[in-house]
């Protein structure tokens, strides 16, 4: 290990633009074109591949406060 002591921190969401938004989901899988996954707001969504100005869509809030809980009970651990 090059640092002793240090860990690398796991994501607390995965985040996709879709639907003009960037959605967060849950960490537990690397989300891929193909797939159904449910958002942290409680949409489904179809993961596509998204081009370079999909990225700029504005996050979604409640996606946000959601992906906060989640760091903030994390850290809490």
């Amino acid at each position: 290990m090059l640092f002793p002591g240090l860990e690398a921190e796991k994501p607390v969401a995965y985040w996709r633009p879709c639907g003009g938004l960037r959605h967060g989901m849950a960490a537990t899988e690397v989300p891929r074109p193909g797939q159904e996954r449910r958002t942290l707001c409680g949409e489904l969504l179809n993961i596509v591949d998204a081009s370079e100005i999909d990225w700029l869509a504005p996050t979604c809030e409640t996606c946000w406060t959601a992906a906060i809980a989640l760091r903030d009970a994390q850290e809490s651990t």
